[in-house]
């Protein structure tokens, strides 16, 4: 309710119509918008009818769209001081309320703005061809409600939509994703919520980027301390999109004037220079939400994307935010972060799982225990880790002997990684996982010249950032045009929204016949690899016995133990239980998490040989398969392990069925730990969470719980 009333006042605040939503994950983010959305639904329909004349609701407003405002200005500078004023007052009360009827001033204003617009087109070398795109951008449908989240939890929101609003409250929801998805803007316009993802607001929307990358190049070379460096003046800054150029070269989402856009697990946008963001930020809405539980992750420039998306100004520049909020925080941190938690307290609601009201915790969850479980090597896994780390230690020292450490950053974030893959299993260092879904990529990778196949391998190997997460790779594949990525992050691209490759000035078409895995390439030369595989030491053919898919890793052993002691434990509770009450609560669950694909494939071979029943959730899966294996798990009192990615499964998934949580690898930022966690430890949970968190001892491992 304290959420609701402050979000309700926010929306009607005319410095910045929305906020961010940071309650700590599983406190209620989801219920709370979903409450705005009803209690605010008289407004947002009044918005949506007022579309029936064009003209008036563009006019009524003007102060949602930046071209519009644009246009209008020169009409403003003909009146008076005392009846701009009053326009200004007019307009804004109009549009905050969205039910006040217009005046004559508001309507007299709407020839002039098409007088204006017709004049300007006159002077354009399209003619009437450009006056037709400023009509059509003038009568851009009127939405409700969009609502952005990933891919995993798309599902989740029209289901929570659904549950959670009584019959008599029923909201029009459709989820905007797939290959068949409408074309036509006007139907959006017809359903109080519209559920995307982030991928499809990427592609749908135009970036508008050009005075934003000028302006954070300037708030850079504003460096601490430093005198600022003049900017350079050879490169000519870039004209902005015109709302017609918008209007032919984007989908539907961005072709709608939204009443409101909600941002879910919105450190998605964290980093402003990626084109998710941008495309964010390029939605028209007359309010903005972010919803995230950890609105920081690494650097305070990930607020800047916040505030730039939410256009709170004046921090919603990069060069004013660096001035007033960034510079300080270096220069002075305790009084710098004062200032900024004055910058929040306007636009930021934040309660924790500890926070009090009058005395009283704001929530009262069953405990959650942390258990740092250390597993030790098998004498062989002990000797093919020591003989990794040796030839790493040498790569490094050769780097820098060379003065290339810088030069070959993402080789070692490689280096680092192999040594994380091995204290999960041997298998996955040697890249001898299994092909991907799909073996349609064999048939095409056969087709390639040797050549082109050990091209690809080699890149493979040398393994730049992924193109789309911009993170080292995780599954590494390579697409036929050379681009490395992670196979979750561009199998969701090819499997839904978008086929083009997301490399800037690559046009290449891809498929999932066209992206390669390691072991697919490897297939075509017979098993031959490039000189740089690490797997080509005769040493490595003595470990070859550890290096099978049958093989059990120590890691996967001891997730296997805990599963069963967590199986038995409770087998015989469960029995007693069902005699005295046949309504009984579901059996105990557990759920798994690795980083890696090729470490679920490895731990499914183990839980079929212990008959332990499972589902399974990766970023490779249909949207349509993840939810059927979420409602088994959740319902299903025989399917006792969930095995999930931590890419794809550590945001919003609410999975209370749980009450044991294993990590089978550790990331270095302890976030995502936390995220994965809390889909078992949030409201609903009726049981102490136990959560476990395997590590190797004497290895990378713990260097990373330091890092931690």
């Amino acid at each position: 309710k304290m959420a609701l009333a402050w979000m309700v006042s926010k929306e009607n605040s005319s410095h910045c119509a929305g906020g961010i939503l940071a309650d700590d994950q599983g406190l209620g983010k989801t219920v709370s918008t979903i409450a705005l959305i009803l209690k605010q639904k008289s407004q947002q329909s009044k918005f949506m009818c007022a579309d029936s004349d064009p003209l008036k609701s563009e006019a009524l407003n003007l102060d949602e769209d930046d071209e519009a405002v644009t246009v209008v200005d020169k009409a403003k500078q003909s009146m008076n001081d005392e009846p701009k004023k009053d326009l200004d007052a007019s307009l804004s009360t109009a549009a905050s309320t969205s039910d006040v009827k217009p005046s004559s001033s508001h309507m007299d204003i709407v020839p002039n703005r098409i007088v204006e617009s017709k004049v300007e087109c006159k002077k354009t070398k399209t003619g009437t061809s450009s006056a037709s795109s400023t009509m059509r951008s003038m009568t851009r449908p009127a939405a409700g409600t969009l609502v952005v989240c990933p891919a995993s939890v798309l599902k989740q929101w029209a289901n929570e939509l659904n549950d959670k609003v009584s019959q008599s409250a029923r909201l029009s929801v459709l989820v905007y994703h797939g290959g068949a998805r409408t074309k036509d803007p006007s139907e959006l316009a017809k359903y109080d919520v519209v559920v995307t993802t982030y991928t499809i607001v990427a592609n749908e929307v135009p970036k508008q980027n050009a005075d934003d990358d000028q302006d954070q190049k300037n708030g850079e070379e504003s460096s601490v301390g430093n005198k600022r460096k003049p900017p350079s003046k050879s490169k000519k800054r870039k004209k902005k999109l015109k709302d017609s150029d918008i209007d032919l070269d984007s989908g539907p989402v961005a072709r709608v004037r939204w009443f409101r856009v909600v941002l879910d697990e919105a450190q998605t946008i964290k980093n402003f220079r990626t084109q998710v963001a941008k495309g964010c930020c390029g939605l028209r809405a007359k309010r903005r939400w972010c919803l995230s539980g950890t609105p920081i992750q690494n650097s305070i420039d990930e607020l800047y994307s916040y505030f730039r998306f939410l256009k709170y100004d004046p921090y919603s520049t990069y060069s004013s935010f660096c001035t007033m909020i960034k510079h300080p925080i270096a220069r002075n941190a305790v009084h710098g972060y004062k200032k900024l938690q004055t910058v929040l307290r306007i636009v930021l609601l934040r309660r924790t799982k500890e926070t009090t009201i009058n005395g009283e915790p704001i929530i009262n969850l069953p405990p959650k225990t942390i258990k740092l479980q250390k597993v030790d090597f098998t004498k062989e896994e002990r000797a093919f880790y020591l003989t990794l780390e040796e030839r790493s230690r040498q790569q490094f020292k050769e780097y820098a002997a060379a003065g290339t450490v810088k030069q070959n950053y993402a080789n070692i974030l490689l280096l680092l990684l192999r040594l994380r893959q091995a204290c999960d299993h041997p298998l996955l260092v040697k890249g001898h996982q299994s092909v991907f879904k799909g073996d349609g990529s064999i048939e095409m990778a056969k087709q390639l010249s040797k050549e082109r196949v050990i091209d690809l391998l080699a890149r493979l190997e040398v393994s730049a950032l992924c193109a789309v997460c911009r993170d080292t790779p995780e599954d590494a594949v390579v697409a036929m045009c050379g681009h490395i990525f992670c196979y979750q992050c561009i199998y969701e691209r090819i499997t839904t929204d978008e086929n083009m490759c997301p490399v800037p000035n690559c046009r290449n078409t891809l498929s999932t016949e066209s992206v390669f895995s390691s072991g697919t390439l490897k297939i075509c030369i017979s098993g031959k690899t490039s000189t740089h595989a690490i797997a080509s030491s005769s040493a490595d053919d003595e470990l070859s016995s550890i290096s099978q898919s049958s093989y059990i890793s120590s890691k996967i052993q001891a997730t296997v133990d805990i599963l069963n002691s967590i199986i038995n434990m409770h087998a015989l509770t469960d029995s007693d239980t069902i005699e005295s009450n046949p309504n009984r609560v579901s059996p105990v669950k557990a759920i798994v998490f690795s980083q890696w694909t090729g470490m679920l494939d490895l731990l499914e071979f183990s839980l079929n040989s212990n008959l332990i029943q499972y589902r399974r959730l990766d970023g490779t899966m249909s949207l349509n398969s993840r939810d059927k294996a979420v409602k088994d798990f959740n319902i299903d009192p025989e399917v006792r392990v969930m095995i999930m990615s931590l890419k794809a499964g550590n945001l919003g998934l609410n999975m209370v069925a749980a009450c044991h949580v294993i990590l089978l690898d550790l990331w270095w930022n302890p976030y995502a730990e936390d995220q994965a966690i809390d889909r078992a430890h949030r409201i609903g949970q009726t049981r102490p969470v136990t959560v476990s968190r395997l590590t190797i001892t004497d290895t990378v491992e713990d260097r990373i719980l330091s890092l931690q």
